[in-house]
């Protein structure tokens, strides 16, 4: 039976410690029993999220982490993804889908994360993310 639990991985900021990610997901998975329909969807998203908090937020700095925190309750996964960057205005972040921007390299993660999560928050401070997904 599911029960709430807090579970917390801490990366360096490089891309290489991307397997921990999938690692760590799949271990909450399967301890949780949580359906695995929405496994691709959450890894997705939380890959997208640790990719941007590497790249954008801790500017590649190897040397500053990325924590990343999953609760589960009966109802909901909820992942929150926290950098030691600078933040950013989610309002200056242009929409991937409007045609100007199609071919723009930036811009797609949060716009992925965005349509597959069920909720998403920014920090005012604009360095971590909070997404939920029901788990039915």
């Amino acid at each position: 039976m599911l029960t709430e639990t807090n579970k917390i991985l801490v990366i360096k900021s490089d891309k290489e410690e991307l397997f921990k990610v999938e690692k760590f997901i799949e271990q909450i998975f399967d301890e949780y029993k949580l359906n695995k329909a929405l496994y691709n969807r959450v890894l997705l998203c939380v890959s997208e999220a640790v990719i941007n908090s590497i790249e954008h937020g801790n500017k590649n700095d190897s040397r500053k982490p990325v924590t990343i925190t999953m609760e589960c309750d009966f109802n909901h996964i909820s992942v929150k993804v926290k950098d030691e960057g600078q933040g950013f205005d989610l309002n200056e972040v242009k929409n991937p889908t409007i045609s100007k921007n199609l071919k723009k390299e930036s811009g797609r993660g949060i716009h992925i994360i965005r349509s597959l999560s069920d909720s998403l928050r920014y920090n005012s401070k604009g360095n971590s993310v909070h997404l939920k997904m029901k788990c039915k």
